[in-house]
């Protein structure tokens, strides 16, 4: 199933009509660069932003992310730290864990979506991305 984000809904889920700002913490540099190539064509209104130092997320945030989503256990730190590091510069931000060996029980996670073979995937990560944008900018 794919879930394209029409111009209509990036601008009602982060006030800019042309794009989402994601940053992506992710260590495996061929999962990041499969994630940015699939993303940039079938999603060009999605800006994914690559960061493999969980320290870096902090000072992505503050360049005005509208998601990061992060693998569940990135090196030095787990996915509760990366969310609360978010929490800590930005608390409307929303975070999306995106793993191999989901858990729904995590705190702060504002999605959790199975990372699978092949591209279907990445299109649930985009719907829990645009959903998570989308109730942030609710509430």
């Amino acid at each position: 199933m794919s879930a394209h984000i029409t111009e209509g809904d990036a601008e009602e889920n982060t006030g800019d009509t042309d794009r989402v700002q994601v940053v992506h913490v992710e260590h495996d540099c061929e999962v990041a660069a499969l994630a940015e190539q699939y993303l940039s064509i079938a999603y060009p209104e999605i800006d994914l932003r690559h960061v493999a130092d969980p320290d870096a997320v902090a000072a992505a945030v503050a360049d005005g992310a509208d998601c990061v989503v992060t693998d569940h256990r990135p090196p030095l730190t787990d996915a509760a730290a990366v969310a609360e590091t978010v929490s800590n510069v930005d608390s409307d931000v929303p975070v999306v864990v995106y793993s191999a060996a989901p858990d729904e029980t995590l705190v702060n996670a504002d999605g959790v979506v199975a990372k699978r073979a092949g591209l279907d995937g990445l299109d649930t990560l985009v719907e829990r991305v645009v959903d998570a944008v989308g109730r942030a900018n609710v509430d």
